[in-house]
């Protein structure tokens, strides 16, 4: 295997590549797209495209830097389109250095729409007909503490958890990217309770949260679960 790191284990697959990734060791999510790999980095700040069109020799990389206090942990692409998270760095926030706040607790809640202007919070859109060259060509706003992941494989539509000032977590959005100079918002969902900016009381309690962690689309089936978690 020369110098490719060696498996602890592996069954009916095999290593012949292997990227360091311009020196950032940690990925969230991965996406390839004619022949070039998009990797969502939790630590390190932004986002890396690796050129893996010889996969047995991956080439240059090249770093895309997140908005100060902002992270870009999920991205998606398709139709030579890019689409990727912006939002707050929970990670990096001293309010959820514990993780069972993150878990137990209402994200919507510990994050005062005051504090909203210190990350960009939205859906960046980048066109990646080439790589190489790679340009933002538009970006959705979202007032709160913006979104977290995506469902994007074509079309129209893009699907979104966001996180919106007024609501106590993550709900559900389309965006209309037809025009992805100038994506627009079509729909949105959520629990009952969770619009506390229209008067909705959640009914779960303490020490439980409620939020869209990621929407899946079939067709025209939506399969949007709301995962709880309880202390």
């Amino acid at each position: 295997m020369g110098d490719l790191p060696r498996p602890d284990y592996a069954r009916n697959m095999r290593l012949i590549g292997h990227s360091d990734q311009g020196g950032r060791a940690d990925g969230l999510q991965v996406m390839v797209h004619r022949g070039f790999a998009y990797v969502a980095h939790p630590w390190s700040g932004g986002f890396t495209i690796i050129d893996i069109r010889d996969p047995k020799h991956p080439g240059a990389t090249v770093f895309v830097p997140a908005p100060p206090n902002t992270w870009t942990i999920h991205l998606q692409t398709h139709d030579d389109l890019l689409l990727v998270v912006h939002a707050l760095d929970l990670f990096a926030d001293a309010r959820f250095a514990d993780e069972e706040a993150y878990c137990t607790g209402s994200v919507g809640d510990a994050v005062s729409g005051a504090d909203a202007r210190r990350w960009s919070a939205g859906v960046a859109i980048y066109d990646i007909a080439r790589p190489e060259a790679m340009r933002q060509i538009g970006f959705f706003p979202i007032d709160g503490v913006g979104a977290h992941r995506i469902w994007y494989v074509g079309g129209a539509y893009a699907y979104v958890s966001a996180l919106i000032d007024g609501f106590t977590d993550y709900i559900f959005l389309i965006l209309d990217v037809s025009d992805p100079t100038r994506p627009t918002e079509v729909g949105r969902w959520w629990l009952p309770g969770m619009n506390r900016s229209a008067g909705e009381t959640p009914t779960w309690g303490q020490g439980r949260r409620y939020a869209l962690h990621h929407g899946l689309v079939a067709g025209d089936t939506r399969h949007t679960p709301a995962g709880a978690t309880v202390a």
